[in-house]
């Protein structure tokens, strides 16, 4: 979550592609990302709590509030996002993003696993 931050402060929409789900990246609007990025200055994150949940894959929920300035004043983001590791690398599950999967398809994030044993309970 960090790192995604991060990223947002400085403007590195590739490096915020590349870490959310791969299933979900084309759907992304990575200008309005970009957009959003470069015209707020960002005030801080503040990670109130996280969960790592073991097994294959492990999956993990943070809690934070990230807090930055743009034409319309000060802004605060209170959110729970779900993170999924896959070969050591771990990827944000975007809420805003719809995966094209049903419960018994094999999880997008290349588990192997179906959906509904795998990642649909972090959605």
């Amino acid at each position: 979550m960090r790192s995604r931050y991060s990223a947002y402060v400085l403007g590195l929409i590739d490096y915020l592609k590349e870490t959310t789900l791969p299933a979900q990246q084309s759907g992304l609007d990575l200008e309005s990302i970009r957009q959003w990025s470069t015209a707020s200055t960002w005030l801080g994150l503040e990670i109130e709590d996280s969960q790592v949940f073991g097994g294959k894959p492990e999956h993990a929920l943070i809690v934070f509030t990230a807090r930055w300035h743009d034409h319309n004043g000060t802004q605060v983001h209170h959110e729970r996002s779900s993170f999924v590791q896959n070969d050591g690398r771990w990827y944000f599950i975007d809420p805003t993003v719809p995966l094209k999967t049903g419960r018994n398809d094999a999880c997008p994030c290349g588990s192997g696993l179906k959906f509904k044993k795998c990642c649909s309970g972090y959605l």
